[in-house]
């Protein structure tokens, strides 16, 4: 297994890199990461050269949104034709009626889904292939020492109904064009490798969260407060194969949830709370959170919402979409401001109880590292400072990383992996028995493909 170092200052040989790209769950950050694989014996250290961050350009982002929407309405409209004689689907009934796609088809210009998830990937493969020349400029470092470039964005969640409904996950990624572009191989799908058997579709970073992490006395419990609040619990090197004890729960929308209400309380003049302000000027509504919690059991129960209230189709997290347009059928009205007070207890809640949930699987005390936006909300932190009794609290900055590239890293880390062979999932974290190598291969040039078998041939025994 690699070992990661942040400073190259030992290193033996540093002659092969790999590129991470990782776009964020909001689509409005490109995060680029640069590693080098090398040492005293091949591939036995990765180092972090460059990592950088890149705001997608306003007009992808558009697209994305717009797209998704539709996407979501097309599923919704089939959704309701299936479940209209259904005993069981009163539940989604309370929410509210969302308009025909084909009144946002012609509001989008008549472009069907299908064509506007293809020109999604020609546009977010241009951006890419211009972060990667970027990242190689500032680091003065030729492509022909670039062993691979991996890849990874949220996509798009599709439900496709025949006998039975299966769901895909449509990568914003097109791995097969970047290659031909760039001439690199690419690295990329890697939760839609194998989805039956993933789980949930961030399980695939907790092996190079490891790798980053696990060089500490005690384990680290990764609370991640982004668009969604997940944590991962990464247990310390102390033992051998230690990475095995790893442990990943998604559990509520936070930022995401947190924008849309910010939002509603400033008339949407802005999306984000910046420090909490507006939160800590409403109150703790009782009867919302119990409002919540009363429906969040029936969906679960009953599983029986259009596939736009979850997370993705192969999970029962709910999303924002479901509490915030849940909150109009509540038997009491709450003002925008309670209702951003109330989601910012909800969230800390439902972390704290997803942990007590799970502590008895973690082997060893751990630290707390919180990343992501949201964690700059002051009530939002002071909440969960309340709630797991400590401000000791750390952060990526105190370990050396960048806050806004982090992911990049990792994903970069998944290429070395799968270059080597190395399995990046674990049978805990896909309700398999087996480990598996994630992500699909495009070759770049014969020169590029070639570089790779070599590398992986002389890290074979690394």
């Amino acid at each position: 297994m690699f070992s990661f170092t942040r400073s190259n200052g030992g290193l033996h040989r540093v002659d092969r890199f790999f590129v991470g790209l990782h776009i964020s769950s909001s689509v409005r950050k490109l995060e680029a990461a640069l590693i080098a694989c090398g040492g005293p014996r091949p591939g036995e250290l990765l180092t972090l050269q460059k990592s950088v961050s890149f705001d997608l350009p306003n007009e992808l982002v558009d697209f994305y949104e717009e797209t998704l929407e539709l996407v979501r309405l097309e599923q919704d409209d089939d959704y309701q034709k299936r479940c209209s004689s259904d005993e069981g689907a009163e539940l989604w009934q309370f929410l509210p009626k969302q308009p025909s796609p084909t009144k946002v088809r012609k509001k989008t210009g008549g472009t069907s889904s299908l064509a506007r998830l293809s020109l999604l990937r020609t546009m977010t493969t241009s951006v890419q292939k211009e972060a990667i020349i970027e990242l190689l400029d500032d680091s003065n470092l030729s492509r022909d020492k670039i062993v691979a470039v991996a890849v990874n964005d949220p996509g798009i969640w599709l439900v496709v109904n025949g006998t039975q409904p299966e769901e895909y996950s449509y990568s914003m990624s097109d791995g097969g064009l970047l290659a031909a572009q760039t001439g690199m191989n690419i690295i990329s799908s890697f939760f839609t490798h194998d989805l039956s058997s993933l789980g949930s579709e961030r399980s695939f970073l907790m092996i190079p969260y490891w790798i980053l992490l696990s060089e500490h006395d005690n384990a680290r419990l990764l609370i991640d407060l982004g668009e969604t609040a997940r944590w991962t619990y990464i247990p310390s090197n102390k033992t051998r194969q230690s990475w095995n004890d790893s442990f990943y729960q998604e559990v509520i929308p936070c930022g995401s949830l947190l924008n849309l209400f910010t939002l509603q309380a400033t008339k949407g003049e802005s999306l984000i709370d910046v420090g909490g302000r507006l939160s800590v000027q409403g109150q703790r509504p009782n009867e919302l959170l119990e409002f919540w919690d009363q429906i969040q059991r029936q969906a679960r129960d009953n599983q029986k919402l259009p596939p736009r209230y979850y997370a993705s189709p192969q999970t029962d997290v709910l999303n924002e979409l479901f509490y915030f347009d849940s909150i109009k059928s509540a038997p009491q009205k709450f003002s925008s401001l309670d209702a951003l007070c109330g989601s910012t207890y909800w969230i800390t809640e439902q972390i704290k109880k997803s942990v007590d949930r799970n502590v008895s699987l973690f082997k060893e005390p751990y630290d707390i590292v919180l990343t992501g936006g949201a964690k700059q909300n002051g009530l939002l932190f002071s909440r969960l400072s309340d709630l797991f009794g400590t401000n000791a609290f750390h952060n990526l900055s105190e370990l050396g990383f960048l806050e806004d590239s982090f992911d990049a890293v990792a994903v970069a880390i998944l290429a070395a992996l799968w270059a080597t062979g190395i399995p990046a999932s674990l049978p805990q974290s896909n309700n398999s028995k087996n480990s598996y190598c994630w992500g699909k291969a495009s070759p770049g040039t014969p020169e590029a493909w070639i570089r790779l078998l070599q590398f992986a041939a002389d890290n074979s025994h690394s």
